[in-house]
C-alpha cells in the first residue's frame, strides 16, 4: 500500500506539471488527450526479489490530440509527452520501486527504502506498428543513482482490440547496482547467510519481454492486461544475494481500466467587430 500511496502522489505531481507545460494554442476542439487509469498487478517489489506483491497502481499520460491514435504498452510508467509528433514523443516519466527489508535471508543487510524515479523518455515511431523507447531516470530516497531502460514493441492498434509485444533491456549505474545487488564488507560480516563481499559496479540489469492486450469498451473506456518477464543478467545475476534471497526470473502481470478524454487549453479568438 505504501507503493500505491507514492504512485498516487506521483500521478498528481505529473498532472500538475502537465498543467504548466501544456502551451496555449489556436482554438481546436481538443488540444490534448488525457488518459487516467488504475491497475491491479503483481510484480517483484524491487529488482531481484524472490517474491511478488499485489498492489493497485494509478496511471496517467498526456499527449497532443493531433498525434495519431496508437496503442502504447502499460509498462511505460506515468508520462507526459511534452513533444508529441507523428514520429517522436518526448517528456518526463515517473516510476517507483518498493522497499527491501533487512530480515530473513537479508538479515544483516542495510534496509533499502522506497525509491522514487523521475526521468525522461523518448519514443520513436518509424511507423504506426513499431515503436522504440528509451528511458533515463534518477533514483531518490531508496538509492542515489541512475537507471536506464529500453525496448522495441510491435504494435497493433485496432477499432476494438489493441496488442503489443517486444523485448526489454535495462542498465544501472554503480550506485544503483551496489544498492540492490552489492554486498559490503560490513554486510558480509553481519549476515549469517552471505559471507562474500560483492561490488558489481555499473552494468546491465536484465533482459526481458513485455506483451499487452487492450479492449475498447467505448470511445472513452478500455481494459488492459499485460504480462512481463525479466531475467537478471550479467553483474546483477552474479550477485551472491540472488541464490540466497533473490530470483533470476522476475515476473509481472496486471489488469486495469483507463479513461481518456480531450482537454481544450486554447482560447477562441473574439468575433470580428
Amino acid at each position: 500500500m505504501r507503493g500505491a500511496r507514492w504512485s498516487s502522489i506521483g500521478v498528481v505531481a505529473l498532472a500538475l506539471l502537465a498543467s504548466f507545460i501544456a502551451p496555449p494554442s489556436a482554438a481546436r476542439a481538443e488540444d490534448w488527450i488525457v488518459t487516467v487509469g488504475a491497475r491491479l498487478g503483481g510484480a517483484p517489489p524491487y529488482e531481484g526479489a524472490n517474491h511478488d506483491v499485489l498492489w493497485p497502481t494509478p496511471s496517467f499520460s498526456l499527449h497532443h490530440a493531433d498525434r495519431p491514435r496508437r496503442f502504447t504498452p502499460p509498462d511505460d510508467g506515468n508520462t507526459v509527452a511534452v513533444v508529441s509528433t507523428r514520429h517522436i514523443d518526448l517528456g518526463p516519466v515517473l516510476r517507483f520501486r518498493g522497499s527491501r527489508g533487512d530480515t530473513g535471508s537479508l538479515q544483516g543487510f542495510d534496509k533499502v527504502d522506497i525509491a522514487v524515479e523521475p526521468g525522461v523518455f523518448v519514443d520513436v515511431w518509424p511507423a504506426d506498428w513499431i515503436r522504440g523507447r528509451i528511458e533515463a531516470r534518477h533514483g531518490f530516497f531508496g538509492y542515489d543513482g541512475y537507471v536506464g531502460d529500453a525496448g522495441i514493441d510491435l504494435i497493433r492498434t485496432g477499432r476494438r482490440w489493441d496488442a503489443s509485444i517486444g523485448p526489454r533491456i535495462g542498465y544501472g549505474d554503480a550506485n544503483y547496482m551496489d544498492t540492490y545487488f552489492g554486498v559490503t564488507p560490513q554486510e558480509a560480516a553481519m549476515s549469517p547467510y552471505i559471507k562474500t563481499p560483492y561490488e558489481p559496479g555499473a552494468g546491465q540489469r536484465y533482459l526481458g519481454a513485455e506483451t499487452a492486450f487492450s479492449y475498447h469498451i467505448n470511445d472513452h473506456w478500455r481494459t488492459i492486461v499485460d504480462f512481463g518477464y525479466h531475467r537478471l543478467a550479467a553483474k546483477a545475476a552474479d550477485s551472491p544475494i540472488i541464490p540466497v534471497a533473490g530470483d533470476l526470473n522476475q515476473y509481472s502481470a496486471s489488469f486495469g481500466f483507463t479513461y481518456s478524454f480531450g482537454l481544450h487549453t486554447g482560447k477562441k479568438a473574439p468575433p470580428a467587430s
